[in-house]
């Protein structure tokens, strides 16, 4: 079943003054100003109409029509329910607040506060708060169990729940795989930054033994330098030894 992205949301404003007990403690004033706040939100002036219900509030602050379609007006002000600008979030908080007073009275009001509840159910559906919304039609069907608005909107507020719990659950496994592929490629740093150091102590080693191999070398070098002076030296000593005997006995032969 495919669902749209934003639920139209279904009011009934409460227009016509009767014998119902709604209006029993409603004064000229209040009823007045209702009726021109009707007018005004039928001709979508909803920000005006929702000032006439807050006079109507002044003027009689038991009034439940007033508060009711107050909410209404609030709700209708907001034209994106996930926008969190202070200003929406402020009218939104307000109608929550005047349909809530409106949905508690289902012993005395029980008509309205049934409508109050179904509105809140969808208020929040907009806003994909899915178990506030199931919970707000459950109490609205308590009320009125005829309301198949509110049924039919309950079964679609649980399936969008459904799918909310699968997406959430689908992402968690996501995030832990992401998670465990951070770890390996941790690992795989550690790793490869190890054999890097391994083979930098490697290759100081092999430094040092070459640099060793060629101390070793230049002291042979100089070793043999040196046997190689003392040998020169200790030739001519020999030299001039022998030249030394050599020229004696020439001398004694010429003596005698």
């Amino acid at each position: 079943m495919k669902i749209s992205k934003y639920f139209i949301i279904a009011i009934t404003l409460l227009f016509a003054f009767g014998g119902t007990d709604v209006y029993a403690k409603s004064t000229r004033e209040e009823r007045k100003l209702i009726m021109d706040g009707n007018e005004l939100y039928k001709n979508r002036k909803f920000k005006d109409a929702a000032k006439k219900y807050e006079e109507a509030i002044v003027v009689n602050s038991e009034t439940v029509v007033a508060r009711y379609n107050l909410g209404l007006a609030q709700i209708k002000q907001v034209t994106n329910p996930q926008d969190t600008t202070p200003k929406n979030q402020s009218l939104l908080g307000s109608a929550r607040q005047n349909l809530g007073e409106v949905a508690k009275m289902a012993a005395t009001k029980p008509g309205l506060a049934s409508k109050a509840n179904y509105n809140l159910g969808n208020l929040e559906f907009n806003s994909k708060e899915y178990q506030k919304a199931i919970d707000y039609y459950k109490m609205a069907l308590r009320i009125d169990p005829k309301d198949e608005a509110a049924r039919k909107n309950l079964r679609i507020a649980q399936k969008q729940l459904q799918n909310q719990n699968q997406d959430n659950k689908q992402n968690q496994d996501q995030n832990q795989d992401k998670d465990k592929d951070k770890d390996k490629n941790k690992d795989n740093n550690q790793n490869q930054n190890q054999d890097n150091k391994q083979d930098q102590n490697k290759d100081k080693k092999e430094d040092k033994q070459e640099q060793n191999k060629i101390n070793q070398q230049a002291a042979d070098q100089i070793l043999q330098a040196n046997q190689n002076k003392e040998n020169q030296t200790r030739a001519r000593v020999n030299r001039a030894t022998k030249g030394d005997k050599n020229t004696e006995s020439g001398y004694s032969r010429r003596r005698w």
